[in-house]
């Protein structure tokens, strides 16, 4: 068979928790060829002489009609669609009705995507109740204060990345954070539209730098669910900013059952139909609970899988695409070895980075595998824009050991390697 011939996914691009190199890569595997929908996004259009190397690039934008589109998408005769970008979810599922391709349905994407709607699905389905509601003004905030009480959690109704999450444990903080983030005027690093207002869901005592939250990724195929790749968390950056995972998270078997049936339960909640949906999960004394549903792969669960030896996420997410049967292992989601992703952010009073002196002394460390820079000298850092506005680097490798793993956590959050500006 001729590559012509191998079967077509169509890929909505966009900034993922998969890279264009890793689908490409993935998409030899799965035995198909790869046309890229690219939206108007900075990271699209930056990409998109790499995307032009390795499959079809179709550019939204150059086509006045989301009809004309359609017709230049048909001609490309797609045995399937997906993306990895969360943004992209709702735009997928239009194109996928619009080809009449097997994907989330167009009704499902509002519990999938937007906070308040999916609370609200998880509650009605029985599977978790947790108390919020919405906000859009200070007025309003006001209100949802005296009905969540504290400590509570806000959050962007529609967002990712904990872009403008904090908590609030006392009403100072609370309004503060509020008069914030709905008092700044649209294109402010801190203006959002709607927060959504949570009760805080405790977690149990966990030792750095171990977080107490875990993500479990399933993959769905014509509706049935096959929870499959475990990802411990680290603990979080002040205020909310996530530092990465690893795998296997430290669950005994009882817990990682838990973890299993709440998250083919949430799964079944949202009508999940295609694809990967990642499920993450406070560890709390009573048992896990669901902190957020996300409708595609986890980040970092790829390259995980791949380096720990429990799969190749990537490759079964592109041939469900395709619809076909995914070779599920007994072995699928065991890992071999421990394998790590961690992310060294700035501190909050950081503006700027000076300089990385140690960079090197790092790169050297026993474990690490790679270390990928995210800014460089010079590039201002901004917490307020979630876990990748002050993500300094990627460190990435595999060890024996959970205590092999804390060390290195805990050379890198020393910070003597990079010097920063206040």
């Amino acid at each position: 068979m001729s590559e012509h011939d191998l079967p077509l996914v169509l890929v909505v691009y966009d900034q993922g928790s998969l890279g264009a190199k890793q689908i490409i890569e993935a998409a030899g595997e799965a035995g198909c060829r790869l046309a890229f929908l690219a939206t108007g996004s900075e990271q699209a259009q930056d990409l998109r002489p790499v995307l032009e190397t390795y499959g079809t690039v179709i550019d939204a934008r150059d086509y006045g009609t989301r009809q004309a589109l359609l017709h230049q998408l048909h001609k490309l005769e797609p045995a399937g669609i997906t993306t990895f970008a969360e943004r992209q979810l709702r735009y997928t599922a239009e194109i996928a009705a619009g080809l009449d391709l097997p994907y989330q349905d167009l009704s499902d994407i509002p519990a999938i995507t937007i906070k308040a709607a999916q609370r609200e699905r998880l509650r009605v389905a029985g599977v978790d109740a947790l108390p919020s509601t919405t906000v859009t003004d200070l007025e309003e905030s006001e209100k949802a204060l005296q009905e969540i009480g504290l400590p509570a959690i806000v959050k962007p109704n529609v967002g990712s990345s904990s872009r403008n999450t904090f908590r609030a444990d006392t009403v100072e903080e609370y309004r503060s954070g509020m008069a914030r983030v709905l008092s700044a005027p649209p294109g402010d690093p801190d203006h959002e539209d709607c927060l959504v207002v949570e009760e805080v869901l405790i977690g149990r005592q966990t030792p750095e730098p171990w977080g107490d939250y875990v993500a479990m990724d399933s993959l769905v195929q014509d509706g049935v669910v096959h929870p499959l790749f475990f990802t411990g968390k680290f603990s979080p950056a002040p205020p909310f900013r996530e530092r990465g995972a690893y795998c296997p998270p430290k669950l005994t078997p009882d817990e990682m059952r838990a973890v299993k049936d709440l998250a083919a339960r949430a799964a079944r909640a949202m009508n999940f139909r295609q694809g990967f949906v990642d499920v993450e999960m406070r560890l709390t004394p009573d048992g896990p609970r669901i902190i957020e549903v996300n409708g595609r792969m986890g980040g970092w669960v790829d390259h995980l899988a791949q380096a720990s030896g429990s799969g190749k996420p990537a490759v079964m997410a592109l041939t469900c695409a395709l619809g076909k049967p995914v070779d599920i292992r007994p072995e699928t989601g065991t890992p071999q070895r421990i394998a790590y992703a961690f992310l060294a952010g700035a501190p909050m009073w950081a503006r700027r980075v000076r300089s990385m002196p140690g960079l090197g002394e790092m790169r050297a460390l026993d474990g690490v595998d790679r270390v990928s820079l995210h800014l460089r000298p010079g590039a201002p850092v901004d917490w307020r824009k979630g876990t990748y506005g002050a993500s300094l680097a990627a460190f990435q490798g595999r060890v024996q050991t959970h205590e092999q793993l804390a060390e290195i956590v805990r050379r890198i959050e020393l910070m003597d390697w990079i010097e920063f500006e206040a």
